[in-house]
């Protein structure tokens, strides 16, 4: 599911965290590699997390749902840096690739040989099924924007590497890989949180949740809700 090169001294990895449920786990994956015998990463955090600004209305909560999530994950958030004051959100049109190679860059500056794009390509409407051509886009711009930086970067440079392990998973295999992993869900940008995004996230996950024992009914979301 995650490449464990096993070189000593291996540095952490950056993963891109947006505090919902995909980035949660590749959070606590990350975690569980670190310590893992015979992995070959350095002591110290598990990994460092970056936090785009690309989320609109729910930056805030995503941004201290993430700072929990760090914490309680031993990881490191990265401090703003002049790669984010390039990094433009372009107005109606995809976000992704700039954000990738803002965080190619800041791999680079970091020293570090991976980028985690935790996206998720699993259907709302079917907890069964994946978005084909969501799950394609995903791969395929990973790997253009993967080797487009290494162009950039000249024969020299090694480059970071972007790993999508989300991107064959419906919306069911990640709640039960999040139950394995027994991950914090209380930690979500969206619970308890009382915009309408939020609420299409709880009737996205809340079902799962109970399902697969993540959650239990009598734990109570947001206030007259159960």
């Amino acid at each position: 599911m995650y490449d464990n090169p096993g070189m000593p001294g291996t540095p952490e990895p950056i993963i891109i965290l947006d505090g919902d449920l995909a980035s949660l786990v590749a959070l606590a994956c990350a975690s569980d590699e670190a310590v893992s015998i015979g992995s070959g990463r350095t002591p110290g955090p598990c990994a460092i997390a970056w936090i785009p600004s690309m989320f609109g209305d729910s930056q805030r909560d995503r941004s201290g749902a993430c700072d929990r999530q760090i914490a309680l994950y031993n990881a490191r958030r990265l401090s703003k840096s002049e790669i984010d004051e390039t990094f433009v959100v372009p107005q109606n049109r995809p976000a992704e690739t700039p954000m990738l190679m803002a965080a190619l860059a800041h791999a680079a500056a970091q020293g570090s040989s991976r980028v985690v794009w935790p996206a998720h390509p699993g259907r709302p409407e079917d907890e069964a099924a994946i978005n084909l051509d969501l799950a394609s886009s995903i791969i395929d711009r990973s790997l253009l924007v993967e080797q487009l930086a290494r162009l950039d970067a000249g024969p020299e440079a090694s480059g970071a590497t972007i790993e999508t392990p989300h991107a064959d998973l419906t919306d069911r295999q990640l709640a039960e890989l999040a139950a394995d992993l027994s991950v914090p869900v209380k930690t979500l940008w969206w619970w308890g949180g009382q915009s309408d995004e939020a609420q299409r996230q709880r009737d996205r996950w809340l079902g799962l949740f109970r399902e697969t024992g993540l959650w239990k009914p009598a734990e109570t979301v947001v206030s007259g809700r159960a």
